[in-house]
């Protein structure tokens, strides 16, 4: 028979294993629901877009129609100002003030959807380093140091064990590509996934030091 010990136990661990599913679940439909109102912000700032450019085209029109050449008595040519008592001042003051509320509109959607970004991106990051924990893994983030060991060699020299790769290279504000040829500089930003064992090993490499012995 089971005792009851057992079943009191039992019933534990299902309600563990059923709250943590319930907040994965949750997580998920969190991170789905961002992405969905970034999609939407996107589709509105469009919309503001068109909208900001349909004013520039009408306010060209009319500015244009209103300084069309028309013949007077004399049959030279007469061009009203701008200043000449005509509602065109009116147009254009009006459209300049709606398409500076459109920017203001567009400059407030775009930094909601950067900040939606980062929030999904730093999630994202979280489950990544979550998904890498649980393996006695890690991703880690170095800068190349002056005098480092690494310098002057291309990649296609360092001798990475088979677990651990260089997944990005920043240098100022470029995304550089992961080429064989590509040696790397003081002060670029390495970022390396593998396992801690490894990483402990290599990270050493990428800052200062006598030896010359590449990672």
């Amino acid at each position: 028979m089971i005792s009851f010990e057992l079943l009191a136990r039992f019933r534990k661990e299902l309600l563990i294993t059923g709250s943590a599913m319930y907040e994965t679940v949750v997580a998920i439909a969190e991170r789905v629901n961002r992405k969905v109102h970034v999609l939407r912000l996107h589709s509105q700032a469009t919309s503001l877009l068109t909208q900001i450019q349909l004013l520039h085209r009408q306010v060209g029109t009319r500015v244009a129609d209103h300084f069309n050449a028309s013949p007077g008595r004399s049959g030279r040519i007469q061009s009203p100002s701008l200043h000449s008592g005509t509602d065109i001042t009116t147009v254009v003051a009006t459209s300049a003030q709606r398409i500076r509320q459109f920017q203001d509109g567009l400059a407030k959607l775009e930094a909601r959807i950067r900040e939606l970004k980062q929030e999904v991106a730093h999630e994202e990051l979280l489950l990544i380093q979550r998904d890498l924990g649980i393996r006695d893994a890690a991703m880690e983030r170095a800068i190349v140091s002056h005098g480092a060991a690494v310098l002057g060699h291309p990649l296609s020299d360092f001798n990475l064990p088979p677990t651990t790769r260089i997944v990005a290279i920043f240098r100022g504000p470029f995304l550089l590509p992961l080429t064989g040829a590509l040696v790397l500089r003081p002060d670029d930003v390495v970022l390396l996934v593998g396992l801690h064992v490894d990483l402990a090993e290599i990270l050493p490499h990428f800052q200062h030091q006598r030896s010359s012995k590449t990672a």
